[in-house]
């Protein structure tokens, strides 16, 4: 059972912390449902209308506002003619055209959380009714769901949507030419530098790699935010979740990092474990290094040196560099709670450029619902569930004679409805945020109907289809610190399979466990083999707490057949591999 409460607890702190969007008492409701007195039907349905009528009030609200201030800046700046009458779509192309890049890049980030609200908030209504049914034996459904369904809060999500896709189109094409020739040129040379630098320390890891066997335990070796100081030093070793510190690793023999991200302003992806650069920072105390990541532009943080000198790195050109040194040289990427715009970011990046999920081992967060969530969307990339949907389609379309279909008109573009891989998903404008993910993660495709549609309509062209990375779940074992964190002891790892599958039978791929000292035993080794036949296992551990050297990862790998262990490689990591000096 996913804790869809702690989620939602999880991006109140997380994409939403510092904004007055309403987000309803999901855990305060849930609480009705447990309760067996005959009253608390009533309350239930009371709070739950309540809610649904203030997370309405509030979207609506919050997209007044929105369209409000579009047409306040482009009534002074643009041509009455224009202005006059104009479609949604051509007032954002005009507010675009009439504002800095930063003003349009804050303004999609605004309307994106608008629509994370509205999902968490549609979501969350339509999951109490489904307990409260379950545990009471109740049919509310059939009087509640209507009324979600047919509220402007569930309805004006399709149109939102549709927004900001055309918004971001308007912005991303120009921004990413601009700056890629730029982020390359800067990486290489920092690079360049940072191995001379580092001689010593790069030849003990040399060293080290070349005596880890390569046929076993190599491959589940995860360098925790690549090779760095854990004092967050630069002398030696490169900054946590830096290029260099990612490129020295995979260039030395690691096959596997691990790195933190968050989403900018403007929807940059960048490596960073904090909120905000301020432990990194060369100038701790300076504006930019205070505020947090999702308040900061690319072009701010091109200006953010860190203690290295180096600014940040983006994580398409972290992939770009894995995919360029070796095809062994992966990341695995771990997705903070309540950051499901970078998450939804990350899908994007991945279904936009199938070769950079080469560079993707695994992705995973210690939330449940937005690693589901994210399940979701990669999906829609799958070319037995997307092929299988566009060619049904079009052939029910051709034997009813009826045209093409296209999306409603929102933004007055007339763009087809399959012009965009999502758009496959329902031929009704509905989109990922408003589907029950229970019900699409993972379907059988009947085999007939793989074959090309003779017809010609919405035909998809043969391409190589590169596998998404794994999903994995991030667990702890003492009590959670977060409302999102699940609990779980090698001694008793049954929860595990109720977090990871879905309604439907479909699952993540494994569980990243919190390092116990029972895995050492025979029996805790023994629970982890047990849980290996049916997902995979990763180990992460807090450094300098639990043990971090190579007895520790053969045992794991060996006795408990793990597939990914966390390390910090610490010069301890094995006594017969010393650093080398010359001082």
């Amino acid at each position: 059972m996913v804790k869809f409460g702690g989620h939602v607890e999880a991006i109140r702190e997380g994409d939403f912390k510092g904004t007055n969007l309403y987000l309803i008492p999901y855990n305060k409701i849930k609480k009705l449902v447990v309760e067996h007195e005959s009253e608390k039907s009533t309350q239930f349905i009371d709070a739950w209308q309540d809610a649904l009528s203030k997370a309405e009030d509030d979207f609506q609200k919050s997209r007044q506002e929105f369209w409000g201030h579009i047409f306040s800046t482009i009534g002074p700046n643009a041509p009455a003619i224009d202005v006059r009458g104009a479609h949604p779509g051509k007032a954002l192309k005009l507010f675009v055209e009439s504002v800095q890049p930063d003003q349009s890049q804050g303004l999609l980030f605004q309307l994106m959380k608008i629509k994370g609200a509205a999902t968490t908030n549609s979501e969350g209504l339509r999951k109490l009714v489904k307990k409260f049914d379950k545990y009471q034996n109740t049919q509310f459904s059939l009087k509640l769901l209507p009324d979600l369904f047919t509220s402007s809060l569930y309805s004006g999500q399709s149109m939102l949507q549709d927004g900001i896709d055309l918004f971001r189109q308007l912005l991303e094409d120009s921004s990413l030419s601009q700056v890629n020739t730029m982020i390359r040129n800067d990486s290489e040379a920092k690079h360049a530098r940072g191995i001379q630098l580092r001689f010593e320390e790069l030849e003990w890891l040399r060293r080290l790699c070349l005596s880890i066997p390569k046929d076993d335990l190599l491959p589940c070796l995860v360098a925790h935010r690549g090779f760095h100081n854990i004092k967050d030093r630069n002398d030696k070793r490169p900054l946590e979740n830096s290029l260099s510190a990612f490129e020295t690793a995979w260039t030395s023999g690691i096959h596997l990092c691990e790195c933190d991200i968050a989403v900018t302003k403007d929807e940059k992806l960048v490596l960073a474990h904090d909120d905000n650069f301020s432990r990194l920072a060369l100038d701790s105390e300076s504006r930019n290094s205070t505020k947090l990541v999702g308040d900061l532009t690319f072009r701010e943080l091109m200006s953010l040196p860190l203690k290295s000198g180096i600014r940040p790195p983006l994580l398409i050109d972290v992939l770009r560099s894995a995919l360029a040194i070796s095809d062994e040289s992966k990341l695995v990427i771990e997705i903070k709670p309540g950051n499901e715009i970078a998450a939804s970011s990350l899908a994007r990046l991945l279904i936009r450029y199938p070769d950079l999920r080469k560079a993707v081992a695994m992705i995973m967060s210690f939330d449940a619902v937005t690693m589901h969530r994210l399940q979701a969307e990669l999906n829609i990339d799958r070319p037995d569930i997307n092929n299988y949907r566009t060619n049904n389609m079009a052939k029910n379309a051709s034997k009813s004679g009826l045209p093409r279909l296209t999306s409603f008109d929102h933004f007055g573009t007339m763009r087809v409805s399959f012009s965009s891989q999502h758009r496959a998903l329902s031929s009704i404008g509905l989109n990922l945020s408003q589907m029950n993910l229970d019900q699409h993660q993972h379907h059988s495709i009947p085999q007939e109907e793989e074959s090309h549609n003779n017809q010609g309509l919405f035909t998809v062209a043969p391409t190589r289809y590169v596998p998404m990375p794994k999903l994995m779940l991030l667990t702890v074992s003492g009590p959670p610190k977060r409302p999102c964190e699940l609990q779980v002891g090698v001694q008793d790892l049954s929860p595990i399979e109720n977090w990871l599958r879905t309604a439907d039978g479909s699952s993540l791929d494994g569980v990243y466990l919190q390092f116990q000292n029972s895995m050492m035993t025979p029996e805790g080794a023994a629970s982890l083999q047990q849980l290996s036949e049916r997902f995979l296992i990763g180990v992460w551990g807090f450094s300098g707490k639990d043990p971090d050297d190579y007895e520790t990862l053969k045992w794991l790998v060996r006795q408990g057949n793990c597939s990914y262990v966390n390390t910090d490689l610490p010069h301890c990591f094995r006594n017969d591999i010393l650093v080398q000096t010359t001082d």
